[in-house]
């Protein structure tokens, strides 16, 4: 059992990468938001696997963030992650991460990937 006091142990680079293809989805769906960063708190649940709590890091967009957390876990669950567990921030390493910005051609691929594993791109409003 993974605890609290364990050190996190995931590859911090993969991971903004992975919310970064996320962030591009999000701003693909949500094309009405203004600009926004993804964020995330992801927890360690050990074996490899890693839970994810998504937000939204400017304070002033917090009633959209519902949405965009929605999608962000769609697109994190098509690359493994799992929607983080109930009362996880008593119970398992944790790390604060912040999406990496994809370049053009990085969008596009992380688009097309999305697209192929089902996602819809449908407008928010």
């Amino acid at each position: 059992m993974v605890s609290r006091n364990d050190p996190f142990t995931g590859d911090r680079g993969r991971i903004a990468d992975d919310l970064g293809m996320a962030w591009a989805w999000c701003e693909h769906v949500h094309r009405d938001l203004k600009p926004f960063t993804l964020v995330a708190g992801v927890f360690d649940l050990g074996d490899g696997r890693f839970g994810v709590e998504p937000g939204i890091e400017e304070t002033e967009w917090y009633f959209e963030c519902g949405v965009v957390r929605v999608t962000a876990l769609e697109a994190l669950g098509t690359l493994g992650y799992l929607e983080a567990p109930a009362r996880w921030y008593a119970r398992y390493p944790t790390a604060f991460i912040f999406a990496r910005r994809l370049s053009a051609h990085e969008t596009l691929r992380a688009l097309a990937r999305f697209q192929s594993r089902g996602l819809v791109a449908q407008r928010s409003c």
